[in-house]
């Protein structure tokens, strides 16, 4: 056989298990993603946190939209819920998603900064936290900065009687995970 012809199959064999390689390689997005919950931002016990108090099992839907993007993390809503063998649909507690921004948007009038040198505001029906800006550029962002916000369902509020501090606090344990996570997943700790 002539050596010519063996070089474009041992070519293609060598690019293939390059490939194989890198897609099994482990990596911090691949570990967190396949350990915790939305997108690797979450431990289940972080996730369930912020609670109506009605009972079930946790769970987490991550709707993914239909951006055609090869990383899912900004066309993704995490819904975090609770159902019951009596549940037609789980009842969500809250919802979490990343998304590219520019600037965050106004705090809200009960809001307390996040802390901790992280850019943002924790609220009791709503968060958000900006990652450092090291992670727009990794994360594929198109724009400067990426903006992790927590939406709280109304049941949880009525639950906790409205009571802003423990929301808050709860709230940013949820986000510091989420944004702590998010970090390590794509290497742009500050």
């Amino acid at each position: 056989m002539n050596k010519k012809n063996l070089v474009l199959p041992a070519v293609l064999v060598v690019a293939a298990a390059v490939v194989a390689a890198i897609q099994l390689w482990p990596s911090p997005l691949k570990d967190l993603r396949a350990k915790n919950l939305c997108l690797g931002m979450l431990t289940k016990e972080t996730a369930g946190l912020l609670d109506d108090h009605k009972g079930g099992k946790l769970v987490v839907d991550e709707d993914k939209g239909e951006d055609a993007e090869a990383d899912p993390v900004f066309s993704t809503i995490c819904f975090v819920g609770r159902e019951t063998s009596k549940d037609t649909t789980p009842r969500t507690q809250y919802t979490l998603d990343a998304r590219p921004a520019d600037t965050l948007n106004e705090p809200a009038k009960d809001a307390a900064p996040v802390g901790g040198g992280h850019s943002g505001w924790i609220g009791p029906r709503q968060s958000e936290v900006q990652l450092p800006a090291s992670c727009a550029k990794p994360m594929g962002a198109s724009a400067p900065h990426v903006t992790v916000t927590l939406k709280v369902a109304q049941g949880v509020l009525v639950k906790e009687d409205w009571d802003t501090a423990a929301l808050i606090s709860k709230s940013r344990t949820i986000l510091l995970e989420g944004v702590g996570n998010l970090t390590e997943q794509y290497d742009c700790t500050t």
